[in-house]
């Protein structure tokens, strides 16, 4: 059995049962790959790139990963904390190296990687979606290039699609009114993190876009 590695922040991770809705996009992710193959979803919530190696989840997807597995690596929203000094990044440098480094080492050992830039936030401005990513979506580009690997953009794709879909978007994210769920009685307002019909969005525009990229990808069903 072949894996398919995850590395990501809470809107790739898998959640805990008092969080659900709440749903990550890797979790969407095993139908839509090949036989033969398996999701490892080392995403987690709060992970920026740099916490990615200092908490040593990088280390062990390295220890794990071997020649002929896969792997799709999608940061950015801790990152952009520039403010926290254990999970910030600045997208030009640290970002962007961290990034490469394991796209690099990966591709180094045969794993068949990908980096995806980050999904976006649902946030409306006068009725018009705003980019919240600022530089994090083209420094991921970047990086791609750098290490010679594969980059799929989640960001702009979905942004257009929320423009379309206008408050029906709403539908994706854990926005939603009082009494609809036991875990959130009160409802929830969060533009960033995805319910089971978002993070199936995602899943799929992911698998979409790699195989726009690449249709030869090992993973691809």
């Amino acid at each position: 059995m072949r894996k398919l590695f995850l590395l990501g922040d809470s809107t790739c991770a898998c959640k805990d049962g008092d969080k659900r809705p709440e749903t990550g996009w890797g979790e969407m992710l095993q139908p839509l790959l090949a036989d033969g193959w398996t999701v490892a979803n080392h995403a987690v919530n709060g992970l920026s790139t740099r916490t990615c190696f200092s908490r040593g989840i990088f280390a062990c997807v390295e220890a794990e990963a071997a020649a002929g597995d896969g792997a799709i690596i999608q940061f950015g929203h801790n990152d952009e904390k520039v403010d926290d000094a254990e999970r910030g990044t600045e997208p030009w440098s640290s970002f962007m190296a961290n990034l490469a480094h394991m796209a690099s080492t990966l591709k180094g050992k045969g794993v068949y990687t990908v980096i995806a830039t980050p999904i976006p936030r649902r946030k409306f401005i006068g009725g018009i979606m705003q980019d919240t990513h600022g530089d994090y979506a083209a420094a991921a580009k970047a990086a791609a290039h750098q290490a010679g690997v594969p980059c799929v953009d989640a960001t702009l794709p979905a942004m257009l699609e929320y423009q379309r879909m206008g408050e029906d978007s709403r539908r994706f994210h854990m926005d939603f009114a009082p009494g609809i769920y036991p875990n959130y009685p009160d409802g929830d307002a969060d533009g960033t993190h995805l319910r089971p019909e978002g993070a199936a969005y995602y899943a799929s525009l992911i698998m979409r876009l790699v195989r726009e990229e690449d249709a030869g990808a090992p993973f691809l069903r």
